[in-house]
């Protein structure tokens, strides 16, 4: 008998794969999909930044893969620069959206 309470393994947000936080040394797989995909939509970007100081939540918050984390974080700062996103704040118009990662506030 399978332990009920026992959590199912935890998947990348973007890429579907599993993700192991505890033991990143051993995951070795790549990304399902291929090519090299920048999310370029102001609202999915926020969604990994915080509301009250503007720093990038990290991979065991986001959960996203390494190389998926990566690609986010380089387009956030590439947006920042370019000054399509606020660096110090979220931007106050998508406070309210539905929270795509584990937050806890």
């Amino acid at each position: 008998m399978e332990n009920p309470y026992k959590e199912p393994p935890r998947k990348c947000v973007l890429c579907g794969i599993k993700v192991d936080y505890k033991n990143i040394t051993r995951v070795t797989a790549l990304c399902s999909r291929g090519g090299r995909q920048q999310p370029k939509a102001n609202w999915l970007l926020s969604q990994f930044v915080s509301p009250y100081t503007g720093r990038i939540y990290g991979r065991h918050i986001t959960g996203l893969c390494n190389k998926k984390q990566k690609e986010i974080s380089k387009t956030i700062k590439r947006a920042q620069v370019l000054g399509f996103m606020p660096v110090m704040f979220k931007n106050t118009a998508f406070l309210t959206d539905p929270k795509i990662c584990n937050i806890k506030y």
